[in-house]
């Protein structure tokens, strides 16, 4: 495989910098040495790693990505999942929950941005679009009458993703996924954050201790409460920001087409993975923003508020 001489030409079909796929090879290499075939002739894991990145960095079909790499369909999507499950194993090393002094910074940093203290990241869910619903289900196809599955984010300050879970169907409340996540199963049991410390959410998610959302417009809000909720709008902007990177770097994520949903939950999450990667490495984020949204508002509220999450609220309005 003859790679592009020329770094531009290197980044529009892979996405990513030479330097970052050196690193990132580096880190699958071991898991991608295996007697792996295509046809009669092995394919070593530098051109496996290229063709997993040009099949999510790009929207062409699997036939085209398989004729510019001289391989079979099914030898592209066999090459894919296998590279997907290497991606993966990285995520408890770069998909990590900050500890109590990166807590005590983010909380920072968002204060002296926004005014809010005790922020140490922005959870929302993303609607990632799918080719065909698995198995012609219909719980798959959202309010926006397209399949897809959903992706729930909680990302720092910085984009850096510190928590993420896939695999709900489309047609499931922001705040249902939420329930059933093991961040929920922690958060209720105080163990993911310091004492005064929380999320920021949108009104799809429940006020508990450790979440706050803003308040709901119907048209009597105070200038208090609307000055609120303009600073928890502007600070969630990272969250976006984030899911905008993660869709426009990667933009297999803007229809997969894989049918099982464990390929497809693997893919998104080594997506995720390499988002980090991106963000550590600083590896030119602003260039793959995306504009598009097909994410649903979902601005209902599913689930009633915890009172000590509405108590939280109020105080934190009382300093803004």
């Amino acid at each position: 495989m003859i790679l592009p001489e020329n770094v531009d030409d290197f980044k529009t079909h892979y996405r990513l910098s030479r330097n970052m796929f050196d690193c990132l090879l580096e880190r699958v290499r071991d898991d991608l040495i295996k007697d792996f075939h295509g046809g009669r002739n092995p394919i070593n894991p530098d051109k496996q790693l290229l063709v997993f990145l040009n099949y999510i960095g790009n929207q062409q079909s699997m036939r085209e990505c398989a004729h510019i790499f001289g391989l079979s369909k099914s030898t592209v999507h066999s090459v894919v999942a296998s590279v997907a499950d290497a991606i993966v194993k990285l995520h408890s090393q770069v998909i990590r929950w900050p500890d109590a002094d990166r807590q005590r910074e983010i909380a920072r940093e968002v204060e002296d941005s926004v005014g809010i203290s005790g922020v140490v990241g922005f959870i929302d869910g993303t609607h990632i679009r799918l080719a065909s619903a698995p198995g012609g289900e219909q719980d798959y196809y959202n309010r926006k009458s397209f399949p897809s599955i959903q992706l729930q984010a909680v990302v720092d300050n910085n984009m850096t993703i510190t928590n993420a879970y896939c695999g709900w169907p489309g047609c499931t409340h922001d705040a249902r996924v939420l329930r059933n996540s093991e961040l929920f199963s922690k958060a209720e049991n105080g163990t993911l954050f310091l004492q005064d410390h929380f999320l920021l959410a949108d009104n799809a998610y429940p006020l508990r201790n450790w979440l706050i959302s803003p308040f709901k417009n119907y048209g009597n809000l105070s200038p208090q409460q609307k000055r609120f909720n303009k600073k928890v709008s502007s600070a969630r902007q990272t969250v976006e920001r984030s899911f905008s990177h993660l869709k426009g770097r990667f933009r297999r994520l803007k229809e997969v087409t894989f049918h099982n949903p464990t390929q497809i939950t693997k893919l998104v999450i080594s997506a995720c993975v390499l988002h980090n990667l991106c963000v550590i490495h600083r590896d030119d984020l602003d260039e793959y923003m995306d504009e598009g949204n097909d994410d649903d508002p979902g601005n209902d509220e599913a689930y009633e508020h915890g009172h000590h999450g509405i108590l939280r609220r109020t105080r934190l309005l009382q300093l803004v």
